[in-house]
């Protein structure tokens, strides 16, 4: 009976020591030196009280002629329990955290917790302390080295010189701070993320982005509408080195169906357990859901960077974008559901300088098969990344697409951003833009648009299956995007002048002038990749193939063409160009291929990757060329190194 006291009694008091130890005041012991006094005497009354209770169990049981000589006292264990448990009732705080909490939890980062106007009790409400912040980090350190292999312009067919040079650089390709938490309920949460890098951002001038298709070195170029007369290098714009940005910012509030709800459905039988949905109303800049691996996002990627595919087809560049939205998980987690209001085509712009229409991002995906977790109470499914990590002793699958429906307005009004991220395959040295190719007969778009493209619409459409087991994955995702509707300025009479190569039958006034035949425009795409860990959980072996397949940069046709007029912008009078055969009909392709190996030394918060790629056909995705390392339009191979540290 005195060695269950002693324990108790000490128990007791480490408990309230530690409590006392935990309270943020206790390090401002001249400002709060009242209020521990009162708490010290508070918790020595408790012990007093808890000391006399089982001095009486002793009494008691003396009195029935027990003593530990002989094996001890005869208590019923039943009414010890009900001792201690009516004690812990008096006394709440007693052996329990206090209402502020701090420490570092692994995958969630730094976590503060408070509940409002915290007295260092226990936090008596049936769920977790409302207010929390979470603090993360993460650094990605790179070696990217890419060798050009070839001197061809691929969309025109024509050979230039000098020949791109080489890429050779170490980076800090990204450096996030992250801030996330609940403010006055569990349910109402928010995320804000800085990015910075040493890559630099790029910057926008007067209301006009753009790069051109790129200007092969010692050679001329045409600058898109609105620029100048003056072509833009590779990269375009203003860029500003070592930038520190706003990478994301928003706010969302869950929701839990009444009949996952305690009270709102029968308690759980023995052997089962109680599966709550959520229902999530959600606003700021955040990920779009188009395209699996991206959105599972940077940190927890299978290679160094995307493939060239996921970059050609993205919604945003992995910039994120501004939404408004309903997200929800329900069967077990299983099934995900996302329905989002954007602002359009975006990659980092400034809102003054988009057009006033809105996009529309959905998606969805459902898991098969995983395991069931007994310390959790739930299942373990997909996870968070491509690669299996962790080891799924069960196959478990991942289906899913989306969605991303794009109308853009005039650029006579609204300027080039948002069509500006619109590339096409195949491309010329750094990636072709569609408003460069589609850049009338030179004149600028807000002196009349001159032939060139004022408006069009963009369509995108992903589809994605991706399953793990025993250490080996494998994923494939497809892309379609549809570019129609479009329109030249008002005065135009909506024909169009792009930029072509085919100069047969002569005409001098007509040469380098196609017409555009209005008509969609359709490129598609995937990747399939795959990887396995011949160390489970730590070393991995890696392979990707991505493809790209389209029309949209089909400029020269068959090569053969016919002379016509149109109307001059402003009329009276006509402008010769040609009507090429076949153009914008033929598909060309472009491939990526890729092995590489990673080395998980502690899952994703600390892991060292490395690859190599090779490119052929003129890979198109100009938007990516800068995170990825490779020189868009111009084959190569590259090699590419990276470690990441995160918190």
């Amino acid at each position: 009976m005195r060695r269950f006291r002693t324990a108790l009694l000490g128990g007791s008091l480490v408990c309230a020591t530690l409590g006392l130890l935990a309270a943020p005041g206790f390090s401002r012991a001249q400002d709060k030196e009242a209020a521990l006094k009162a708490e010290i005497q508070r918790q020595k009354k408790e012990l007093e009280e808890l000391k006399k209770r089982l001095d009486a169990m002793d009494a008691h049981a003396a009195a029935q002629g027990g003593a530990e000589e002989s094996g001890g006292p005869n208590l019923d264990p039943t009414a010890v329990k009900k001792i201690v448990s009516d004690y812990l009732k008096e006394n709440p705080g007693a052996g329990m955290p206090p209402s502020v909490q701090t420490g570092f939890e692994t995958g969630r980062g730094f976590v503060i917790r408070s509940a409002p106007n915290p007295k260092y009790v226990k936090w008596d409400d049936d769920c977790k302390i409302p207010f929390e912040l979470r603090i993360r980090g993460r650094i990605q350190l790179d070696y990217y080295y890419y060798q050009p292999t070839d001197n061809l312009n691929h969309q025109t067919g024509a050979h230039y010189a000098p020949e791109a040079g080489t890429f050779s650089q170490l980076e800090v390709k990204r450096l996030r701070l992250i801030f996330e938490g609940t403010a006055f309920t569990p349910d109402l949460r928010y995320h804000f993320q800085l990015d910075g890098n040493t890559r630099g951002l790029g910057g926008f001038q007067n209301n006009r982005i753009v790069q051109t298709s790129g200007v092969p070195p010692g050679g001329g170029g045409t600058a898109a509408p609105g620029i100048g007369t003056a072509a833009n290098a590779i990269g375009g714009g203003v860029t500003i080195d070592h930038a520190v940005r706003l990478f994301s910012a928003y706010v969302a509030y869950d929701w839990h169906p009444c009949w996952g709800e305690k009270g709102c459905a029968p308690d759980c039988p023995d052997g089962s357990y109680r599966y709550v949905p959520t229902v999530t109303a959600i606003a700021g800049k955040m990920k779009p859901l188009f395209g699996l691996e991206e959105y599972l996002g940077s940190a927890n990627e299978q290679f160094v960077e995307f493939s060239m595919a996921n970059w050609y087809f993205d919604a945003e560049d992995d910039n994120l974008m501004m939404a408004a939205g309903i997200q929800a998980k329900a069967l077990d987690d299983r099934l995900f559901f996302s329905a989002l209001i954007t602002n359009g085509n975006e990659s980092q712009f400034p809102n003054t300088q988009m057009d006033d229409y809105p996009g529309v991002n959905v998606g969805l995906w459902y898991d098969f098969g995983g395991s069931w977790n007994e310390e959790r109470k739930k299942w373990d499914l997909f996870g968070d990344c491509l690669a299996d990590v962790d080891y799924s002793c069960n196959p478990v699958v991942r289906i899913g697409g989306a969605a991303n429906i794009v109308p853009m307005d005039r650029r006579s009004l609204f300027g080039d951003l948002e069509q500006s991220r619109v590339f096409v395959m195949p491309a010329g040295p750094g990636g072709t833009r569609l408003i460069n190719q589609f850049n009338g007969d030179g004149l600028l778009l807000a002196n009349g648009g001159a032939h060139a493209v004022d408006e069009f619409d963009s369509y995108s459409y992903n589809a994605f299956i991706a399953g793990k087991y025993r250490g080996f994955s494998i994923s494939n995702e497809w892309w379609v995007r549809d570019l129609n509707n479009f329109q030249t300025s008002p005065r135009d009479q909506n024909n169009l002048i792009y930029t072509t190569q085919v100069n047969s039958p002569a005409s001098a006034v007509a040469d380098g002038r196609g017409l555009f035949r209005s008509k969609p425009l359709i490129d598609y795409g995937m990747q399939l990749q795959a990887g396995y860990f011949v160390v489970p959980k730590k070393l991995e072996l890696v392979g990707r193939w991505a493809w790209i397949r389209g029309e949209t940069g089909d400029i020269n046709g068959n090569g053969r063409s016919t002379l016509v007029t149109i109307p001059t912008v402003p009329p009276p009078g006509t402008t010769l160009v040609r009507d090429v055969t076949d153009a914008f009909s033929h598909k060309h392709e472009a491939n990526e291929y890729a092995i590489g190996v990673n080395y998980y030394f502690r899952r994703q918060l600390l892991k060292w990757q490395t690859d190599v790629s090779w490119y052929t056909g003129g890979n198109p995705a100009g938007g990516g060329q800068s995170p990825a390392g490779f020189i868009a339009g111009v084959d190569g191979w590259m090699l590419r190194t990276q470690l990441q540290l995160a918190f």
